[in-house]
Order: C-alpha cells, then structure tokens, then sequence
C-alpha cells in the first residue's frame, strides 16, 4: 500500500532532495506503542535507507542500533509506505529544500529493550536520544501537544499522523 501527502501539490521538477527512510510501530504487551525522542521530535523508531540496503534491512538495522534489539525479517510486517513531498524542508544547516520523503513501514512485537547493545550517531547522543512507552488513545495528542521549538517538528507530527491514522484503519477493523 501506498499512501500520498503533497499539500502543496509539488512536482517532481521541483523536488531537490530525495531520502528514503524505515520506521516500525513496535506494540507492547500492554498495547502501548514505542515512541523515540530526538531533538524534541517525537517520532518511530528507525532511520534511513542506505544504499544497496532494502527497507525491511535497513528497519532491522537501524532497530538493532536505536533499541538493542535485533529483529528477524519475520517478525516485523510490511505495513505500508508514505511518500511525503514536503516544501521548504528546514534542514539542519539552516538552509530549506523540496524534499520528497518515501518511508516504508512495518509492525511488530515490542521486545526488551537493550541499552547497554545501543549504537547510536553522535548526532543521536548529542540530540539527547531516548524512548517512551505511550498508550494508543493518548499517543496522539503526545506527539501533538508537542510544542518543540525544532522547525521540523511540524513535519514529524504530519508524517506521525497520517502514518497512525492508517495504522488504526487497518489494525482496528
């Protein structure tokens, strides 16, 4: 499945920066979803794509680096991809791009955390990098009541949203 969000009608000629990005909602027992804190912004575990790397690859990867944790192919699901044409992206050197952002998605179990087995960037640890546990009735008005003074959070909190609103659709039939 895949979904759209291009609020502002961009054309592919208009794009200047194209990024591909792996994300999983990880459910806990307790039906609560994991929620990584970066920089302020509250978004899904998982990161970019690199290259010669497939999505499902890089989801285990990056889980393996943010949580600990190492994953099997099996055990996360293909849920869907969301590609979102975002116009004058703020980017971290202060400059701003037509970006289009495709992120892929999966599901799976939420497993022990391990932070000791934790690789994070420097930019991770210099963010502050950590996680949360919240319930799924609360989950959005957390990431919207999120008042973060990064420009890019109102990117995060759109892309949180769409992405969750079809987690729901399709999880709570």
């Amino acid at each position: 499945m895949f979904f759209t969000i291009n609020e502002n009608n961009l054309q592919l000629n208009e794009i200047q920066e194209f990024s591909s990005k792996s994300r999983a909602i990880l459910l806990s027992s307790d039906n609560k979803i994991l929620l990584a804190n970066y920089g302020g912004i509250f978004l899904l575990p998982g990161g970019k794509v690199d290259d010669l790397e497939s999505p499902k690859e890089a989801i285990i990867r990056e889980l393996k680096e943010e949580t600990g944790i190492g994953y099997m192919e099996c055990e996360l699901n293909y849920m869907a991809c969301l590609k979102y044409y975002q116009k004058d992206y703020p980017k971290r050197d202060s400059s701003f791009c037509n970006r289009l952002l495709k992120t892929y998605y999966f599901t799976g179990k939420l497993k022990k955390i391990n932070l000791d087995s934790q690789n994070l960037t420097d930019k991770e640890r210099e963010g502050n990098f950590h996680f949360a546990l919240f319930d799924l009735e609360h989950i959005e008005q957390i990431v919207l009541n999120n008042n973060s003074n990064n420009p890019r959070n109102i990117y995060f909190q759109k892309e949180f949203l769409t992405i969750f609103n079809i987690y729901r659709k399709l999880t709570f039939k």
